[in-house]
C-alpha cells in the first residue's frame, strides 16, 4: 500500500450531526479503506501515493484535496469539515484527486474548468460503484451536494459540477466513460 502516514489502524465511528446526517470520522483507517477501494476500481489506470496532512503538493493555501503527478495529498481537518455537512462527502473528495492523478499519469489536460470537470465526472462513477457494489448509500448525492456547493471560476460553477458527477453516476461506475 503507497499510503504515506496512514499506518495507524483507528476504528471509523460515526457521530450524529445537526441530528440528521451521519457523518463518519475522517480517520487515517477510513482514508486507507477508501484508498483500497479505489484501488481495487481505478487502479489499473494509476496508483497515486498519498500523503495525509502534509503539504507535498505546494499549494500555498494549505493542506486541503490536491493532486500533483502521481501524489495526493489529503487534509483531514479540510475533509472532516466536508464530511460533517455531507455523510462520505471525503470518499468522492478522495476519488476526485484520484481522477486528477489518471490524467497526470496519460498527460491529459483540459483549459479550465474542464480538467476540474473531468475529474468531477470520476467521482460520480466511483459514487456509482460505492453505492451498488459497496454499500455506501446517500454517496452520490455527497458528492453531488458537494461539488455544486464547491463551485469557482477554476473549478466550474456548481451546476457545471453537479452535471458532471451526474454523467459519471450515469456511466454505471465506468471509469473509461469519464475520459
Amino acid at each position: 500500500m503507497k499510503l504515506k502516514t496512514l499506518i495507524t489502524g483507528v476504528a471509523v465511528s460515526a457521530t450524529l450531526i445537526a441530528g440528521a446526517a451521519i457523518a463518519q470520522r475522517v480517520t487515517n483507517q477510513y482514508l486507507s479503506t477508501t484508498y483500497n477501494e479505489l484501488r481495487n476500481w481505478a487502479g489499473q489506470y494509476a496508483t497515486p501515493s498519498v500523503y495525509l496532512d502534509r503539504n507535498v503538493c505546494g499549494e500555498p493555501r494549505g493542506v486541503t484535496a490536491y493532486a500533483c503527478g502521481q501524489n495526493i495529498q489529503l487534509g483531514t481537518q479540510f475533509l472532516q469539515g466536508l464530511e460533517n455537512r455531507y455523510s462520505y462527502a471525503a470518499k468522492g473528495v478522495f476519488a476526485h484527486e484520484w481522477g486528477h492523478s489518471i490524467q497526470f499519469k496519460y498527460g491529459i489536460y483540459s483549459n479550465p474548468p474542464y480538467q476540474e470537470l473531468q475529474a468531477d465526472c470520476v467521482s460520480g462513477a466511483y459514487a456509482y460503484r460505492a453505492e451498488n457494489n459497496l454499500g455506501y448509500r446517500g454517496l452520490f448525492n455527497a458528492v453531488q451536494s458537494t461539488a455544486y456547493n464547491s463551485g469557482d471560476p477554476t473549478h466550474g460553477t456548481g451546476s457545471q459540477r453537479a452535471y458532471y458527477v451526474r454523467n459519471g453516476y450515469n456511466t454505471n461506475g465506468n471509469l473509461v466513460g469519464c475520459f
